[in-house]
């Protein structure tokens, strides 16, 4: 024979006590279940940013060195360019000082010549 207590449709029997605690402590254990897994999945999302956050200081530093390099080709290039125009530049100059020196030897004669024959 067992006796129940009839509260709001809800029947509490004796012996009751025992299934009421043992729900209470599968909810318990569910809680801490799911307490663990969010501290985890926290734990895990930390570690997930640390390491995206690393490879990304990875990926910018590696950027950045090939920009430098790029940065100095390029200025090896312009100076390369920069000494090639300026030994044509100096070429052209001295083609210009050599035809100078010629035409004023040519005329050198022609010079004495023309004070000689002034001072006649």
């Amino acid at each position: 024979m067992t006796k129940c207590i009839i509260h709001s449709n809800i029947k509490l029997c004796e012996g009751g006590d025992t299934v009421v605690e043992k729900t209470i402590k599968e909810i318990r254990e569910t809680e801490q279940k799911a307490d663990d897994i969010i501290a985890e999945a926290k734990s895990q999302s930390e570690k997930l940013l640390e390491n995206a956050k690393k490879e990304a200081e990875n990926l910018e530093s590696g950027m950045i060195e090939q920009a430098q390099e790029a940065a100095k080709k390029a200025c090896r290039a312009a100076q390369d360019a920069g000494k090639k125009t300026l030994e044509e530049a100096l070429k052209d100059v001295g083609k210009e000082i050599a035809e100078i020196k010629e035409t004023a030897k040519s005329r050198e004669k022609e010079a004495v010549d023309a004070i000689i024959e002034s001072l006649v």
